[in-house]
């Protein structure tokens, strides 16, 4: 049976902007043009994101749903992807130990511009690499965003935020900067994930006053991305789509172990293609630290309850036991 398999999950995502409305939540899942659903798992660190679309019959609803793509629809997506890409690589390369630095300018200082300031934070990590040569340490990650503060004030008041690999001594990391205050202290993952901080340095993103939102040194690693067209069926998706919270907990315990869901998946149905996407969280569970003598069997059970007993065993149906 020959499938239309160039549809992607940011597309699906599209289409939920076309219609950002209760339909979209009620729509049923029309399945018969459904062939199969693809999973994408990226890894990012501690992290782990699982993306789940359809793969259709035909062409013919992927064509009527790209009319309905306006150019605010496609800014709007490449902004939400740009922030994603952000926050899975500093999930990739930064740890707990490792650093969050402010530099910031002095008062009296006169503040520079964008050109300037690029110039400043370049200059600044060639220092702190020539140290690491000098003292045999390993070339450090970095990963910066300049940020331009005060609601609309576009250079009123700037400053720098990175993050950087913890072996750098904090002296080293303060005695670098040549122009005001530096603030470091070390990163703080909540569930594994530094999500929180790395969307809250990226909060000033914006297409139109910034033509390169963040720096980064060269030796970062990617994300690791694997997709499989067999790891969730459509009936899968039907019993996730009817009760998610009781039912997925179970569901991405077999399917991830060693992995703990951060919160129930978000399932959302489109107005304009049939099937739903699923997005879920997940993250390495710190079990394996606390009990490090426990038998892996059991250490797996004790993983795996993160549902009531009473959701585990509606679940039943789900996982075919």
């Amino acid at each position: 049976m020959s499938t239309y398999d160039k549809f992607t999950y940011e597309f699906f995502q599209q289409t939920l902007d076309c219609a950002p409305n209760e339909q979209s939540v009620r729509a049923t899942l029309r399945h018969g043009n459904v062939a199969r659903y693809r999973v994408r798992t990226i890894r990012s660190g501690n992290v782990t994101e699982v993306e789940a679309y359809p793969i259709f019959k035909d062409y013919r609803e992927v064509r009527a749903a790209r009319s309905k793509i306006t150019q605010e629809v496609q800014a709007n997506l490449n902004d939400r992807n740009a922030k994603k890409h952000f926050v899975r690589l500093v999930n990739t390369n930064f740890v707990k130990d490792d650093w969050h630095v402010t530099l910031t300018y002095n008062n009296e200082q006169k503040l520079p511009d964008e050109v300037e300031a690029l110039n400043h934070i370049q200059n600044y990590f060639r220092r702190v690499k020539d140290y690491c040569k000098k003292n045999e340490l390993q070339n450090p990650k970095y990963l910066y965003v300049i940020e331009f503060a005060d609601g609309d004030g576009w250079r009123k008041r700037i400053h720098h935020h990175i993050m950087l690999s913890g072996f750098v001594p904090r002296d080293v990391v303060r005695d670098k900067w040549k122009f005001g205050r530096v603030s470091c202290a070390e990163l703080e993952p909540e569930n594994g994930s530094l999500e929180g901080l790395a969307r809250y340095i990226t909060k000033q993103f914006n297409r139109t006053k910034q033509s390169k939102r963040w720096q980064s040194s060269r030796n970062l690693k990617k994300p690791t991305v694997t997709t499989s067209d067999n790891k969730l069926s459509k009936r899968q998706i039907e019993v996730l789509a009817s009760d998610v919270e009781n039912h997925a907990g179970a569901l991405f315990t077999k399917l991830y172990p060693n992995l703990v869901l951060n919160e129930p998946p978000i399932v959302k149905r489109s107005d304009w293609v049939a099937g739903a996407c699923i997005y879920a969280k997940l993250h390495k569970s710190d079990v394996r630290q606390i009990f490090p003598t426990m038998p892996k069997g059991i250490l797996n059970l004790v993983m795996g309850i993160n549902l009531t007993t009473t959701a585990r065993l509606k679940s039943l149906e789900l996982l075919g036991t």
